[in-house]
């Protein structure tokens, strides 16, 4: 089974965190998930999850920023995937710079706010446990 390698970061400020409302015509279409993106060969998770951050929101991160959270295996019929997660402690509330051709949107929410939604992309909800962002779920 074909194994993809992906990195998300939860970008906080003030208690919350940013999630992107995916296009409908993308995979998980309209759902929410965190800033995110496939590991291109060649590319270390550092370079890729910087790349993602940049592309998707136009935030221009550093490495010295980034706090690695873990590495989760998703396991689903079609494929696996390999999840590295990141976060970043933002020292203002950015305005996101949307890809427009991935993203209709984003919110800026509490982790139990997250929690609570039912439009997220899977294992979404597993994540915020794993990562500790939830407890008591």
């Amino acid at each position: 089974m074909k194994i993809q390698r992906v990195v998300g970061c939860f970008m906080e400020y003030d208690g919350k965190f940013i999630i992107m409302h995916r296009n409908p015509d993308v995979y998980e279409a309209n759902k929410y998930g965190l800033v995110a993106g496939k590991v291109d060969k060649g590319e270390s998770d550092i370079q890729a999850m910087l790349k993602e951050i940049q592309q998707e929101t136009g935030y221009e991160a550093k490495q010295d920023e980034l706090e690695f959270l873990g590495e989760y295996r998703w396991e689903h019929p079609e494929k696996i995937y390999d999840f590295v997660t990141y976060s970043i402690k933002l020292k203002e509330k950015i305005k996101v710079r949307l890809k427009r051709d991935e993203h209709q949107g984003y919110l800026w929410v509490t982790p139990e706010e997250c929690y609570a939604r039912n439009d997220l992309i899977h294992d979404f909800h597993k994540l915020l446990r794993d990562v500790g962002y939830v407890k008591n779920h």
